[in-house]
């Protein structure tokens, strides 16, 4: 059966429209299934029978289990409606880079996923010392749970006492730890959980992958309702970097060992940068068949380009 792609949206419909359409110019075969937090942008209207458009109002904020509840629930919808032999997950902020269906035959080809998993390994430490590894692992083998409004601003603030909270917790790592989640719910607690001798290692990598027919049956089963791995990542925070890829890597290696959205972190704006018509060449280098992130206005430039080295016919 033709490829899959869902497409989890939350921007201006305009712009997810447009990936919607980049996508079947570059990949005629394929269905589109968009789903679209509707919190802040209304849907977007697309009259097309390869395309299905379902939206919610769940609290998926960065950095939430419910992100990835989502995308599960996109990715059984996707299966049971077409059966794929590949499903694709982008965001909607993406723009093709690459010709679609050339892609998709390779990675057909390669067989397996594509995507990025790397295994995560962290010793905390007891005292002022630094644990061993990186902490990022943390994020998934403690149980995480908001610290509420107002323990929040005095951890943020910068003061004496927030100050204090965060030593005291860097001491007791161990067993209780804090973690801000910036763009998200903001500071969490930690309790350390133990992890069942069977857990696979935990991987982290990027949210945007692809997975043939076999391994989507595997995801699904593997974070299905009430699973060990499914209870973990629903207590953690930013499951979206590593339930999915936690579940593949145990399967084996990526067949292509690159994100499916290139995109560069700005560590210093906490953001994922907006690329322009300068960066096509970078862009074009990676060897990613899309790049994120991408805006209606200021990467219209860029997405034209794209376009035309693809060489796709808008013909809107």
């Amino acid at each position: 059966m033709p490829a899959a792609y869902v497409v989890l949206s939350h921007t201006e419909a305009d712009q997810v429209t447009r990936l919607v359409r980049a996508i079947l110019r570059s990949s005629p075969l394929a269905t589109v299934f968009v789903t679209h937090d509707a919190r802040r942008f209304p849907a977007p209207l697309i009259d097309d029978d390869r395309v299905r458009v379902t939206t919610h109002g769940r609290p998926t904020d960065w950095g939430s289990w419910e992100l990835v509840e989502v995308t599960l629930d996109a990715m059984r919808a996707a299966r049971q409606a077409v059966d794929p032999d590949l499903l694709v997950l982008v965001s909607g902020q993406c723009y093709p880079v690459r010709t679609l269906d050339t892609w998709e035959d390779e990675l057909r080809a390669a067989g397996g996923w594509q995507g990025t998993a790397r295994a995560l390994t962290y010793a905390p430490a007891w005292g002022r010392r630094h644990g061993v590894g990186d902490d990022a692992l943390t994020r998934y083998t403690y149980r995480w749970a908001p610290v509420g409004r107002h323990l929040d601003s005095v951890l943020r603030a910068g003061r004496l006492p927030g100050r204090a909270l965060w030593a005291l917790a860097h001491r007791t790592e161990p067993l209780v730890s804090l973690r801000l989640v910036d763009r998200g719910r903001g500071a969490h607690v930690g309790l350390r959980r133990r992890v069942s001798p069977g857990t696979p290692p935990i991987r982290l990598g990027s949210q945007w992958l692809a997975v043939d027919r076999l391994r989507l049956g595997v995801v699904l089963a593997e974070l299905a309702e009430g699973t060990p791995l499914r209870r973990l990542f629903e207590g953690s925070v930013i499951a979206d970097e590593a339930a999915l890829q936690t579940v593949l890597g145990n399967t084996g290696p990526p067949a292509v060992p690159l994100p499916v959205s290139y995109s560069v972190w700005m560590p210093e704006e906490d953001t994922t940068r907006t690329f322009v018509h300068d960066d096509l060449a970078e862009i074009r280098a990676s060897g990613s068949p899309f790049c994120r992130k991408v805006h209606t206005v200021r990467s219209a430039e860029l997405m034209d380009a794209l376009d035309r080295v693809n060489g796709v016919d808008r013909g809107e």
